[in-house]
């Protein structure tokens, strides 16, 4: 055997070392290995975690590290990790510093705005004009409840089922032809106790502008759209059954009046709400021309008078600056009104930056006039602290932030901005919409005048589609995929305006 004092190999069996005299028959006790102090691993952890949590791990992690560290001391070598308590101990100090050097920086917000937009900034009506406000706003959606139009009250009731026969049959002119000639008399009982509503209309037509005078608020005058959108349903069901009946002549003025009083309303919208049903009444307008332009009846006198109306679309009508800066304002006064709710107000945090957030409302909202514009935007705002680095936040497909870094500096201002973005597309997108209707409508025109038709396409394709078996002249929607719901469609008479196969 070896020796384990010397290491001399000694015959089996020898009781002591032939070379040192070691005492084989001695035992020897093994000495246990040191483990490493779990409190100890426990303190650096926490320790660590105090780049994150400041004293709410970095306290924690300096206790159990010196108690860890006298556990230590005290096992006789049973315990090892001194190093590992020290570290918990030490590193505390410099990373809660570190933690609250960048908490300070974090609740730092961008620099305000100087020469912000105001409400000087939007387009008026002149003063003399301001009581036209309160004359559109009178006009009710009522007529005479003791003349009932088919047992009912409430003409916007009755005119709410003739919109849901233009909607059921938006792309088949001849059967809105037969279904408005059965309503004639209901229709004609409803015109005549608007008496009222339409004066009021045709005097608000005598004045050159009609005022908007909505202060900036998410809140709008809902019950006066929905009478005034009521009164717009009628109008096109008597201009389409004066149409039907030959009247052609009353069915273009009573079309070109209410035409006038939505452009000067229009002019001057302010909100995205009045802007929006501007354009949607836009559209009714579009579907009355074209409803006179496939009437095989309409003489070419009247034909030319509607090239007037459909030439004017385009103009100044749909540009969204006035809408855009109102709305921008909106959201500036819901800004101030959050920072000062004491659940925001209060925290330590700062979680919503205001100065930050209103920079990227006002870089998005220069981007979407200067586009309306046909411009390009100059210069941006930063929505970073100064001495930030200028990381790009935009808004990708879906209308969703793409930074994190945003959404974790400015997480109340980005969950605003992703709730408003969507309504503004919108309002872009109708814009779009109507001036496609105006594209539509010229190559109509043009096909019944046997004139030249140009079907290039204005956007989200190359060409305008004609369909005559379904009988109607199509643009794809902003998927650029045609036969899905967002198609932006016009009926037609294929025989009257000469297409054919």
């Amino acid at each position: 055997m070896n020796c384990s004092k010397c290491g001399h190999q000694n015959p089996d069996n020898v009781l002591v070392c032939e070379s040192c005299g070691y005492n084989f028959s001695e035992s020897e006790t093994p000495q246990p290995k040191a483990k490493t102090s779990k409190m100890a691993v426990f303190s650096l952890i926490l320790a660590i975690s105090s780049l994150l949590f400041f004293v709410f791990t970095g306290l924690p992690a300096m206790l159990y590290g010196l108690k860890s560290l006298k556990n230590i001391r005290k096992s006789d070598k049973k315990l090892k990790g001194e190093s590992i308590a020290k570290a918990g101990i030490i590193l505390p100090v410099p990373l809660m510093c570190i933690f609250f050097l960048l908490f300070q920086i974090w609740r730092i917000d961008a620099p305000p705005i100087s020469n912000d937009y105001t409400i000087y900034d939007i387009k008026s009506a002149s003063p003399e004009y301001n009581h036209t406000y309160e004359l559109l706003s009178s006009i009710t959606g009522f007529f005479d409840k003791s003349i009932a139009v088919s047992g009912r009250g409430f003409w916007g009731a009755e005119i709410g089922y003739i919109n849901k026969l233009y909607s059921e049959n938006e792309n088949d002119l001849q059967t809105i032809s037969q279904k408005i000639k059965e309503k004639a008399k209901e229709i004609t009982t409803m015109w005549d106790n608007a008496e009222k509503d339409r004066e009021i209309l045709q005097k608000l037509n005598s004045f050159p502008e009609i005022a908007d005078l909505s202060e900036p608020g998410f809140m709008i005058k809902r019950s006066m759209i929905i009478n005034v959108e009521n009164l717009v349903r009628l109008y096109r069901a008597y201009i389409t059954l004066q149409s039907i009946e030959g009247n052609h002549d009353q069915a273009l003025n009573e079309l070109i009046m209410l035409d006038s009083v939505l452009r000067k309303m229009s002019l001057n919208a302010r909100s995205i709400a009045i802007k929006l049903f501007c354009n949607s009444c836009f559209e009714i307008d579009c579907f009355l021309l074209n409803f006179m332009i496939n009437n095989p009846d309409t003489p070419n006198e009247i034909l030319f008078k509607i090239r007037d109306q459909i030439d004017s679309l385009s103009g100044e009508h749909t540009l969204l600056r006035n809408t855009l800066i109102f709305e921008y304002l909106t959201i500036r006064n819901e800004l101030d009104k959050m920072v000062n709710v004491p659940k925001l107000k209060n925290s330590p945090n700062r979680p919503l930056k205001y100065n930050s957030t209103l920079r990227f409302f006002r870089n998005y909202f220069d981007k979407l006039i200067a586009n309306d514009e046909n411009r390009k935007i100059n210069n941006k705002f930063k929505i970073w602290p100064s001495f930030f680095p200028n990381i790009p936040v935009k808004m990708n497909n879906i209308n969703k932030i793409d930074s994190l870094y945003f959404r974790i500096y400015n997480p109340e201002g980005y969950a605003l901005i992703e709730l408003v973005v969507p309504a503004l597309n919108k309002a872009v997108l109708t814009k779009t919409k109507l001036l496609i209707y105006s594209d539509l409508l010229k190559i109509v025109f043009n096909a019944r005048l046997g004139e030249e038709v140009d079907l290039t396409a204005r956007a989200y394709s190359d060409e305008y589609i004609i369909d005559i078996e379904n009988k109607y002249i199509l643009s794809p929607g902003p998927d650029s995929e045609i036969g899905t719901l967002d198609d932006i469609k016009l009926p037609i008479n294929p025989e009257v305006l000469g297409f054919t196969d």
